[in-house]
């Protein structure tokens, strides 16, 4: 059996690297080419392209990337489409460009599944008509949105949603707490910036100024950073600190333990890290657990340090983590985080959070002209809720003391705590039950069987 699996971004290609695992389960001798990246590479789909760099926010963002996919990838797709004949091609999300290539197997007789269709959280519309006519099935995560492409014409079945495979912990809060030298007993508040630079040049500061605020009022607080695998620690560290001697001092110690932290064995770090600092010093904690106590920095910073300016824009101890979101998802009292899969990832642990997008002046332009009157929502949580479950700050109305005060309050007001988990745990029911790959796979080769 031949089967092409198209994806964009990252949350496409892991959706297509666990698929092609489950489709080589029931047919040992599947062969797979597509568009992905590494996790489908890995699953053993030959990649002609990678997509990895493809994800766009927004029509600009979206346009920037149009020539390339117009004049190489498109012009690559047709010929191997027309040249390889696959029993059956999967296209996965990214429907700026998996639609035309829907259209194109349709005109040269080619079967095509869809799998997570692009609108596919929308519960009502006709949005989608057009997807009934050049496909032969369509997977979806909703039951509403099956409800929905069968209405419009589609041969459309729900499978749930892929994302309840991966996302699980498999540590306790003491053992996540442990690994950066926290106290499990004090709130643990996670940042997550966003998987794309731009996103973390524009939402950073905001969610850096944001727990400064937050650890005024809540002196107990801890902060840990998610660093996607997309983004350097390095380029966090910049955020972290503007003094170049406190960046060069952790690229040293990144480049000593880079071993450690890269497959996870945290106790050597972290022991490292307890020898670094004295029992009273207050210090930077950074990937793995490694701490810079405060007497590495010269003499003018520590001056700086005890001003009480200075004390009003220091960051508290400040983790940053690479490889482990899910952990730090699950174990964090509150998430700050910036908009996208990540939201809907810690909604189901049904973990209370902010969210927050800021972006370039043009993004913010394209928002003030179309986002307002066509999208109510940013946020997965509440679109898939259909109502506002937990707070989400956009652009202009994100700035740091909006999210801190929504932070504050998440972490004071334990009735507000709980009606988030409550609302958020709806949310994750409507995802329907693990085994979306499994069910897709049986509906890929019941396609590629059938005349």
């Amino acid at each position: 059996m031949k089967i092409a699996i198209f994806s964009g971004e990252l949350s496409g290609d892991l959706i297509g690297g666990a698929l092609a695992r489950e489709l080589r389960k029931i047919d040992p001798d599947c062969t797979f080419w597509g568009l992905g990246s590494s996790s489908m590479h890995e699953a053993g789909v030959e990649i002609l392209a990678d997509s990895a760099s493809w994800g766009a926010i927004g029509i600009i963002e979206t346009l920037s990337k149009v020539p390339r996919m117009l004049t190489q990838i498109s012009p690559l797709v047709k010929k191997a489409l027309h040249e390889r004949r696959p029993d059956v091609v999967v296209l996965i999300d990214f429907g700026a460009f998996n639609v035309r290539v829907a259209r194109y197997c349709k005109q040269i007789g080619i079967k095509v599944l869809y799998y997570f269709p692009p609108g596919a959280w929308r519960r009502s519309g006709d949005n989608g008509a057009k997807l009934a006519r050049i496909t032969d099935v369509v997977a979806t995560p909703f039951q509403w949105s099956a409800d929905r492409f069968n209405r419009l014409g589609a041969h459309a079945v729900m499978v749930g949603h892929p994302l309840l495979e991966r996302v699980k912990s498999e540590m306790s809060r003491n053992e996540f707490a442990d690994q950066f030298g926290m106290d499990p007993t004090h709130p643990i508040i996670g940042l997550l910036p966003g998987s794309r630079k731009h996103e973390v040049i524009h939402n950073m500061p905001a969610l850096l100024d944001a727990a400064r605020l937050i650890y005024q009022k809540v002196p107990d607080a801890q902060f840990i950073i998610g660093v996607a695998s997309s983004i350097s620690e390095e380029m966090m560290a910049g955020y972290l600190s503007g003094h170049k001697e406190l960046r060069e001092r952790l690229s040293d110690i990144w480049h000593e333990f880079a071993q450690e932290a890269e497959t996870k064995v945290w106790k050597p770090v972290a022991r490292k890290a307890s020898s670094l600092a004295s029992a009273k010093t207050t210090g930077l904690v950074t990937v793995g657990g490694v701490v810079l106590p405060m007497e590495a920095l010269d003499t003018e910073i520590k001056r700086q340090d005890r001003s009480d300016k200075a004390k009003s824009k220091a960051l508290p101890p400040t983790v940053l983590a690479k490889g482990i979101s899910y952990e730090l998802m699950a174990h964090s009292n509150v998430l700050l985080t910036c908009s996208g899969t990540a939201t809907l990832e810690a909604a189901i642990f049904t973990t209370p959070m902010v969210i927050m997008y800021r972006g370039s002046r043009l993004f913010e332009l394209e928002y003030k002209l179309r986002g307002i009157k066509k999208y109510p929502f940013i946020g997965l949580p509440n679109i898939l809720a259909g109502r506002m479950i937990v707070p989400e700050l956009i652009l202009q109305n994100a700035p740091p003391e909006a999210i801190a005060e929504h932070g504050l309050q998440l972490l004071n007001d334990p009735e507000c705590r709980q009606q988030a988990r409550s609302d958020l745990k709806e949310v994750r029911a409507s995802l329907g039950e693990p085994g979306a790959s499994f069910k897709t796979a049986k509906l890929v080769m019941e396609l590629a069987r059938s005349k």
